[in-house]
């Protein structure tokens, strides 16, 4: 398993596959799209930022993964990564019209409608578009003082995070069981 950062890694294959569908259609250059967050630069025209994560659980408490006879490694976290993707008003030159915001939300939503599962570390995540409620969406962009504006809300998941906790747990060599029956003993 590679130990470059999840995230990273992932963040590259989403933005490779957001270039592919939207360079040249709407963009002219893959500059123009850009892992930052609202109002951070204004040298891109169009940008995904990783908004929040949240832990995936599934029945019951995970178990230990077997790395060898004697050594555990801690249970994988499963998350799910919400993005944000985003045109960027603040473009210094040729300046973002109203119909340019439109025309690059709509070539992100299509992007993003029509994406397979990425692959990391031979595991596929899957994309999914996703539809916070109107509150939830003000909320999360007063938090980056800014305006409402319009965006799609991506979800990708399950993001396989593994544990860099070790235990080494000897093997059972011998095992010796007494019991006793009513009244009598027995070896």
């Amino acid at each position: 398993m590679s130990q470059e950062p999840i995230f990273e890694r992932l963040a590259a294959l989403l933005l490779e596959r957001l270039r592919r569908e939207m360079v040249p259609a709407v963009l002219n250059s893959p500059d123009d799209i850009k892992m930052t967050y609202p109002g951070s630069e204004t040298d891109y025209r169009f940008g995904v930022f990783l908004y929040n994560m949240e832990e995936l659980r599934s029945c019951g408490p995970p178990a230990s993964i077997r790395m060898d006879e004697e050594t555990r490694r801690h249970p994988d976290r499963l998350l799910a990564l919400h993005f944000l993707l985003y045109a960027n008003r603040k473009v210094p030159f040729d300046s973002l019209s109203v119909l340019d915001e439109m025309v690059l939300v709509e070539a992100a939503m299509r992007a993003a409608h029509s994406m397979g599962p990425l692959t990391l570390d031979g595991q596929a995540v899957r994309s999914a578009l996703h539809d916070p409620v109107l509150s939830e969406k003000t909320a999360l962009w007063q938090s980056l003082s800014s305006p409402l504006q319009p965006a799609v809300y991506l979800t990708l998941e399950p993001v396989r995070v593994p544990s860099s906790r070790i235990r080494r747990t000897p093997a059972v060599r011998e095992f010796q069981l007494n019991s006793k029956r009513k009244g009598v003993s027995q070896v």
